[in-house]
């Protein structure tokens, strides 16, 4: 959605009349998240079956179909070829599929397209590879850099700690699971085991990436039978809260949270992958995530040069608490001077579009 936001605000700008379409696929966007996008018309997308797409194409005549990231639904393209709707990829990444029967369906479908912008340069000769020299291959970045960019610095509100909070360091664990939770645990037992001390300065921030009734229970057993005391967001007014560990049973918050904190954790990398790591990089927090991260080109770059580690163990994790305030300063500038360098993504995108 951040993606696909970006670009439509600069139609808004750039050509009011546009009439935008927004789908998506995933039930994790609410209709309040739809309702609220600046586009004319928005809607779920149907199941990828050959004919599910005809009566969006009948009824609206899309000129151009941007398709965002890796979401290039087979049936989707073709319907839009047999339509006469140009199909575009933005802010392309290409993960796992450029092999084996994966390569060859993707291959099938890029075929169909008529133009792809990877995200980054170190996705361009895997793209060209993929589809014949007729369609364009031009790398643009991505457009989630200007629409993080624009959320936090649109947006004036300063978060900090509880006034009288006695923890000086917080990690920050955003978009957590199940697997993300067990490891917190495991990170706290070890860091009571091996290094108490520790204890007396760093609090610890979880922010679930569901705050259903059932996942916040499901946190609140767990962080009881670890003996770990805790408070929630509603429980207690913000600036009255002490506890150690803070279980953030909202939304809405986490974006401007990560002002307050000095290292943060990104969910979903142990077990599926990786969420947004670019708002904590705009703040310039080191990093921390699982192993699989092949989604996000910007996660990929930031391990290379330092400012993202992959962990997947509580032993892991407690080695960069323990990295140098030299280190840390150094990762804290790279992390915050990487996102500003990412300006621009979707000015790119819409002129490339113009040009269809």
């Amino acid at each position: 959605m951040d993606q696909c936001k970006a670009l439509a605000l600069e139609f808004r700008k750039n050509d009011p009349s546009a009439f935008l379409i927004q789908s998506v696929f995933s039930d994790s966007v609410r209709d309040s998240q739809l309702e609220a996008f600046p586009a004319d018309e928005t809607f779920h997308l149907p199941i990828d079956l050959p004919f599910s797409y005809d009566w969006i194409f009948s009824r609206f005549h899309p000129k151009v179909l941007v398709l965002m990231a890796w979401d290039t639904w087979p049936n989707l393209v073709i319907s839009a070829n047999r339509f006469n709707t140009k199909v575009v990829l933005g802010s392309a990444v290409i993960g796992n599929r450029k092999k084996g029967i994966m390569g060859k369906l993707t291959k099938s479908v890029f075929k169909h397209l008529d133009g792809i912008f990877p995200s980054h340069e170190s996705f361009y000769d895997v793209f060209r590879s993929l589809v014949p020299d007729q369609i364009p291959v031009k790398v643009l970045g991505d457009t989630r850099f200007d629409s993080v960019l624009k959320k936090i610095e649109d947006n004036a509100k300063i978060f900090k700690k509880p006034k009288n909070y006695p923890y000086s360091k917080i990690i920050l664990f955003a978009s957590t699971y199940e697997p993300c939770e067990n490891l917190i645990v495991s990170l706290y037992e070890l860091i009571r085991s091996k290094n108490p001390a520790l204890l007396d300065n760093f609090a610890f921030w979880i922010f679930p990436h569901k705050t259903s009734p059932d996942r916040i229970i499901s946190i609140e057993h767990k962080l009881q039978d670890a003996n770990i005391i805790y408070q929630t967001w509603t429980s207690t007014p913000f600036e009255n809260l002490t506890a150690q560990t803070i279980v953030f049973d909202v939304l809405g918050v986490l974006a401007f949270a990560y002002q307050a904190a000095d290292f943060a954790y990104v969910g979903g990398a142990l077990h599926n992958r990786v969420h947004n790591i670019l708002e904590p990089a705009t703040f310039g927090l080191p990093l921390m995530t699982g192993p699989k991260i092949y989604n996000s080109p910007e996660a990929m770059i930031l391990e290379k040069s330092g400012g993202l580690f992959i962990v997947s163990k509580a032993e892991d994790i407690f080695q960069i608490l323990n990295l140098s305030e030299n280190d840390l300063e150094t990762i804290r500038k790279q992390n915050w001077e990487f996102v500003q360098s990412g300006r621009g993504a979707a000015k790119r995108l819409y002129e490339e579009i113009r040009k269809l």
